[in-house]
């Protein structure tokens, strides 16, 4: 039972390992633009991607954490439908827009905070 007990303690360990356990926004977080790697582009292709199939457009992005030119330009409509400038850069504006369209999805949402700019705290 004490041997079942541990190696379901370690499983849990292992699965949450990973996740974040803040839920307060950085405000150190850098501007995501074009030719930007990483975590916090993943989070605004999976933001653009939520927007885009609500909204009837499928999911045009792969969530490969590359700003190429099919993410700026998607970055832009998702702008312009927010109602922030269409420059294709993710400041703090375009960021609080990013965090809040994965409400939804709250895994998503949560993990992003350190790495999308924005003025959530």
């Amino acid at each position: 039972m004490t041997a079942r007990l541990g190696l379901l303690a370690a499983a849990v360990t292992v699965l949450t390992g990973g996740l974040s356990t803040t839920a307060d926004a950085s405000p150190a977080a850098a501007t995501l633009q074009y030719g930007s790697q990483g975590w916090g582009v993943k989070c605004v292709q999976e933001a653009v991607n939520d927007w885009a199939w609500r909204t009837g457009r499928g999911l045009p992005l792969s969530v490969d954490g590359g700003f190429g030119s099919g993410t700026r330009t998607w970055v832009k409509k998702f702008q312009s439908a927010s109602g922030v400038s269409a420059d294709g850069v993710v400041g703090r504006q375009t960021g609080n827009s990013v965090l809040d369209n994965l409400q939804g999805d709250s895994t998503w949402r949560h993990d992003c905070y350190d790495y999308v700019p924005s003025t959530h705290g």
